[in-house]
């Protein structure tokens, strides 16, 4: 048995009808960059902590992604391949799925498909992938723990694959204090910039990020009501 694994539902409905027939494909419906998560990867924990640390209620979470994540957790697979983009956000998931394989210890192959992010565009599977990998997940569950965990890095380079190296990079200067989006989205607000034209800009000169509007809009509900209270 094969299961694909997509960065989102969109991605999922692509696969479903550009070919993948009678294999079963499920959505990801994670941001692994926002908040907090648990040591045990995809326990009930994790899911409740989740729910708490992306605002959302856990019976809509649950709908999201709990039911998505049923066929990895409670079926075996000869085979899981990964359909994700480049950009930081989508590779911090590959990392916590790919971690969730080693504390498993999943014995089948892992193969992961890096694709454009406009794969919408293409007729052909073939046509939307840039790259592909064979992945030994065993080691990536010690990288979760110190990236999306303990949230310190613990090496400038780990034994991955580019993209992955390059988003925990990323995701390093994304959750520091003076990452590059929060002085530009600082600036922005000083300048009385509104909300919409700050998630437009930053999405635009960001892209590598892949943050995406709701992260958008934490960063910049958090730094206006710091200015705010500063100046109070």
């Amino acid at each position: 048995m094969i299961l694909h694994i997509a960065n989102g539902s969109i991605l999922k409905s692509y696969l479903e009808t550009k070919g993948i027939s009678g294999q079963k494909i499920i959505a990801f419906n994670e941001s692994m960059i926002t908040g907090k998560c648990a040591e045990t990867i995809f326990s009930e924990e994790f899911f409740q902590l989740r729910a708490e640390t992306l605002q959302v209620d856990y019976e809509r979470y649950n709908e999201l992604t709990v039911t998505e994540l049923e066929a990895l957790l409670s079926h075996s697979y000869s085979e899981i391949i990964l359909w994700f983009d480049a950009d930081m956000f989508c590779q911090m998931n590959i990392l916590t799925l790919c971690a969730y394989l080693d504390a498993s210890n999943y014995q089948g192959e892992v193969h992961l498909h890096i694709i454009r992010h406009d794969f919408w565009q293409y007729d052909s599977l073939q046509d939307i992938i840039l790259i592909s990998y064979q992945i030994n997940p065993a080691g990536y569950y010690e990288i979760y723990r110190e990236v999306l965990l303990q949230r310190w890095p613990a090496r400038e380079k780990y034994p991955v694959f580019a993209e992955l190296n390059a988003g925990i990079n990323l995701y390093t200067n994304y959750i520091s204090a003076n990452s590059d989006i929060r002085l530009a989205i600082t600036k922005m607000v000083k300048e009385n910039k509104d909300k919409p034209f700050v998630i437009k800009e930053i999405n635009e000169k960001y892209p590598h990020y892949g943050i995406g509007d709701y992260n958008i809009q934490l960063i910049y509900r958090d730094i206006v009501d710091t200015i705010q209270l500063n100046m109070d």
